[in-house]
Order: structure tokens, then C-alpha cells, then sequence
């Protein structure tokens, strides 16, 4: 009889960083250094009488500075907008800065940690940025709203990218090729991940496929210790290897929802099945946020997770011994994982386009992709480059080593509800609430709805419910 259990669940659960603002050129400001200029302002102003005033003060250029002018002189800015990175943003603020000093340029650069709402507000904003970072999953609405710019004549061709990657920043157009945006920049994919300690004390090797990936997960669950040999997550990023597996997809080459399939009901129903038999459990039942902490804490033994957690455990579980391995093969012999990526691109309303252009296509180069301090957290999207990774991090060559076959994660446009209410179906099949024929019953409703809903712009999706990720 299997044991009741509580459901405390998270999607794509981020940690929190602390939002960086450098040289924000929205609220003038006037370092200290720069009292002098003022004394020597009004001084000039009192010699040279009260019937007018003087010319303003010839300041020395100081780059990256912005004294409140007009629009038409702030203009003159490129303006750029980054996630968040840590390293990796401080190094492309070096490498902005030497790139703008060689043009003569001046740049005002921000980088926030809740980057995707600060893009959305900027890109809407007055002063719109004229270079941003777009993931593959928002490049579609972002597209459709008409808020990205198409790449300028001249654009350097994918060739070095994996396609798929490279098709995830186009759209189709009337002419014989599609309109590219941007380069991807670098990608993360799925793997299994798992505890190398408590396997090899078993004598376990990695599961291959989804029969031995069960026996692993029963011998490796040991419910007095709340430990449980397969940690899963309520997210459809985490579900969709299983779909894969299996030879499902969720729209198919026609473009038309297919959820309703055998292959979508064998996957899920092996995801939900296993969990409701006790061998596999959730984050919230170890007191967790997400299935790497409950790794972490010796509370599981095998988790689906991305390139991001290397990083995390070097941080937080340093001790924790961990291999990488690729994903389980399904019913369909296929193992294919999903690519998460992004790429440099230029706003619609930004009014230095060749300029940004020009700089997405240098931050895009080899030379500085592989100049970038990299803990094994992302890879480059360029095939050479991710070579020349697998052999700095041999341990982590399973992420590597999906990338050819990895299917992006994005969605046409139009379909970030169905994301948000697949995930909360999760929660209640979890929970037992809902049984998986109904659940997928209704997501391929979902699905269809807001298909064509976004294929007739006229209709309205004030009936369709979402929630905050």
C-alpha cells in the first residue's frame, strides 16, 4: 500500500542573486570627484556678470557617464541589458569596454538577477536597450510582439552551430531562407545525475534505459531515511525526456497538439507510477527546493537536472560525490535530451542597430566565448569550442554529448500558459487528484486553444489562466 504523502512542489525553481546596476544612465547622477565642476561653474558665472550665462564648463570625457543631457544626446549611448552571471558578466563588461573603446563608443550596461521581467520592462520601456540577451523560449513572443529587430544584411552565417540551435533564433519568411535574429551563444542540456557513492556502494552502475533506471530507483530508496532513488519535479522541461523516449512530442511536424498519444500516455504514466510506488520522491519531502539540494542532502540517488548544477554543488555540497550520465532510453530506444540557450539580440526600437549588431556579433565570436570563465555551468554552443569543454570537464561530457540531438526548449508563440498549467497538473497528478488520461485530455485542450488563438490574432486569451513560474 503506498504511503500518503504531501506535495510541496516548485517549477524550474533559480536562486536568488543580488541584482547588479552599473552606470545606469536612467537617474543622472554626480560622482564626488565632480564637486570641483560645480565651484568651478558658479565661479565662472559670478566673473562674467548676471546679463548671461556662461557656456557650460568643458568636462574631460569620462566614458560609461551620462550628465543628464537631452534625448537626442543620450542617444549617443549604446545601451545593453545582461542577466546576472557572476564572472561571466564582469567578463563581458571587460570585454564591452575594450570593444567600445576601439569604436569610440560609449555604453551604459546594466545586468539584473530577476533578468526576464526586467528585459520585458525595458524592451516596453521609453528608452528601450539596443542589445539584450533572449532565451530560446522567449524569442518566439518576443518576435511576434515585434519587439527583436532582424539581423542587418551581412550577418555572419551559422555555420559552427549545432542547427537546431541556430534555427531556434529564426523565423520562417516568404523568401527561400529564414529571417535570422542572433546567434546562439552558449546551451545547457539535461543528463541524469546521480549519487556515485551510494551507487557504487551497491554495485550499481548508471541506468541505460527505463527498466533498469526502476530497478536502480528500488534499490537505491530507503523510506526510513526518507531517502528515495528517483527524485522527480513537477515540470514539464524534467517530463519532456520521457516523452522523447518514448517517440512522443507535444506538437507535431504539422504544427497540430499530440498529446493524446501512446507514446505521451506510456511516459507520463511511467513518471507518475513510480513516484506513486514510493521510489521516487519530490523536493519538498526532504525539506528542499529543488532535486539537486535533495541530492545534496543524501535524501536521493538520481535526479534529471542541467549543466547548473555543477556549480551549485561546488558551492553548496563540495563533499558530494556525483557522476554524470545520459539520459535513460524509453520504449522508442531514444535518449534525447533539451537544450536550453540563448543569444545576443537587438531590440525593434533601438536606435543604434548597426552599432549593436556589430557588437552581438563580437560577443558572439569564438574568441571571446572561449576567453569566458567557465565553472562547467554552460557550454558554448559552437561545436569546436564545446570540444575543447568536454576535455576541460570529462566528467560532465554526458551534457556535452546530448547537444547534437537535444531538442531546444521553446514553443511557438503564444503557448507560455500551457507551460504554466501543464506544471500545476503535475502538482495534482502528484497528489493523486487527477489521473493521467484526464490530465492529458486536458492539456491537449489547452494546447489547441491557444494554437489557434495565436493563429487569429483577433481572438481574445482573457479566458485562458496563467500564473507566475
Amino acid at each position: 500500500m503506498p504511503i500518503q504523502r504531501s506535495l510541496i512542489a516548485s517549477s524550474e525553481i533559480r536562486r536568488k542573486r543580488r541584482a547588479v546596476r552599473t552606470q545606469v544612465t536612467d537617474r543622472p547622477f554626480l560622482p564626488r570627484c565632480l564637486y570641483s565642476h560645480v565651484v568651478l561653474l558658479l565661479l565662472t558665472f559670478l566673473l562674467g556678470g548676471c546679463d548671461a550665462l556662461p557656456d557650460r564648463p568643458r568636462f574631460p570625457e569620462l566614458p560609461f557617464l551620462q550628465f543628464g543631457k537631452e534625448s537626442n544626446e543620450a542617444a549617443q549611448f549604446l545601451r545593453i541589458v545582461l542577466p546576472e552571471e557572476g564572472e561571466v558578466t564582469e567578463a563581458l563588461r571587460s570585454q564591452i569596454t575594450t570593444w567600445a573603446a576601439a569604436k569610440e563608443l560609449q555604453v551604459d550596461l546594466y545586468s539584473a538577477a530577476d533578468y526576464d521581467q526586467e528585459l520585458r520592462d525595458r524592451l516596453e520601456g521609453e528608452e528601450p536597450p539596443d542589445l539584450v540577451v533572449v532565451s530560446s523560449f522567449l524569442f518566439p513572443d518576443l518576435v511576434a510582439e515585434g519587439l527583436l529587430a532582424p539581423a542587418e544584411q551581412g550577418f555572419p552565417d551559422p555555420a559552427g552551430y549545432p542547427p537546431q540551435l541556430a534555427a531556434a533564433f529564426t523565423r520562417p519568411s516568404d523568401q527561400t531562407s529564414p529571417v535570422r535574429y542572433c546567434l546562439p551563444r552558449e546551451v545547457r542540456t539535461l543528463a541524469l545525475v546521480y549519487d556515485s557513492e551510494g551507487m557504487a556502494a551497491a554495485s550499481q552502475a548508471p541506468p541505460t534505459d527505463w527498466e533498469t533506471m526502476w530497478s536502480v530507483a528500488a534499490n537505491q530508496t530507503d523510506l526510513e531515511r526518507n531517502r528515495f532513488g528517483f527524485i522527480e519535479a513537477p515540470d514539464l522541461s524534467r517530463w519532456l525526456p520521457f516523452l522523447y523516449a518514448a517517440g512522443g512530442t507535444i506538437i507535431d511536424e504539422h504544427g497540430t497538439m499530440a498529446l493524446e498519444s501512446p507514446a505521451a500516455s506510456s511516459a507520463l504514466d511511467w513518471y507518475i507510477r513510480i513516484f506513486r510506488e514510493n521510489f521516487a520522491g519530490h523536493a519538498g519531502e526532504s525539506n528542499s527546493e529543488w532535486p539537486a539540494e535533495v541530492l545534496g542532502k543524501g535524501k536521493g540517488a538520481m535526479a534529471i537536472e542541467g549543466n547548473w548544477i555543477v556549480p551549485y554543488f561546488d558551492s553548496e555540497f563540495p563533499a558530494f560525490r556525483y557522476g554524470v550520465a545520459p539520459l535513460p532510453a524509453g520504449p522508442a530506444k531514444l535518449n534525447i535530451s533539451i537544450a536550453f540557450t540563448s543569444c545576443y539580440a537587438v531590440p525593434a526600437r533601438s536606435t543604434r542597430k548597426s552599432e549593436a549588431f556589430e557588437l552581438a556579433v563580437f560577443l558572439s565570436s569564438s574568441e571571446v566565448v572561449g576567453s569566458l570563465p567557465n565553472d562547467g555551468g554552460w557550454m558554448p554552443a559552437q561545436s569546436s569550442l564545446r570540444v575543447a569543454w568536454t576535455e576541460t570537464f570529462p566528467h560532465l561530457a554526458a551534457f556535452a554529448d546530448a547537444v547534437p540531438a537535444a531538442r531546444v526548449w521553446q514553443f511557438p508563440s503564444g503557448l507560455a500558459p500551457f507551460l504554466y498549467g501543464f506544471n500545476r497538473g503535475m502538482v495534482h497528478l502528484f497528489a493523486a487528484q487527477v489521473e493521467a488520461e484526464d490530465f492529458l485530455a486536458d492539456m491537449q485542450e489547452l494546447g489547441e486553444t491557444l494554437l489557434a488563438e495565436a493563429a487569429d490574432p483577433e481572438s481574445s486569451s482573457n479566458d485562458v489562466e496563467t500564473s507566475e513560474r
